[in-house]
């Protein structure tokens, strides 16, 4: 069963993170980066989303998370062949692909928790330059 946020009969002009204006805001600049921004940023974002998802789980857990454990530990992440079909304009960089599925993937809460420091990271490489 898929979510709405994984619907391919949604609109596209309706896409996940336009319902977060900041999120919607940092990508569109994305959207204008360089590959090198580009690829920075995605590895970031892959960072930032999976250690908040260890700090939850070890607080839930009240331990810490093995790195062996870390596929379990990140259940909603999806392979990159799930959505391969290059739709969306950051379809094209693998890595920030997955960055992007990954954060649209995570929990709403953890979703509200990021993205303010997702959108400052993104400006703040944009404005570092190329």
């Amino acid at each position: 069963m898929s979510s709405p946020k994984e619907d391919p009969g949604l609109d596209p002009a309706n896409r996940w993170y336009d319902n977060d204006p900041v999120l919607k805001r940092a990508l569109g600049q994305l959207h204008q980066a360089t590959d090198k921004q580009q690829a920075q940023v995605a590895l970031n974002i892959i960072k930032i989303v999976v250690e908040h998802q260890l700090e939850d789980q070890s607080l839930k857990d009240h331990s810490s998370v093995a790195i062996e454990d870390l596929d379990s530990a990140l259940p909603y992440r999806r392979s990159w062949d799930d959505h391969r079909q290059h739709r969306r304009w950051y379809d094209m960089h693998e890595t920030l692909s997955s960055a992007i599925q990954l954060l649209g993937d995570c929990p709403e809460d953890l979703q509200a928790k990021i993205i303010p420091s997702i959108a400052k990271m993104i400006e703040k490489t944009l404005q570092s330059g190329p």
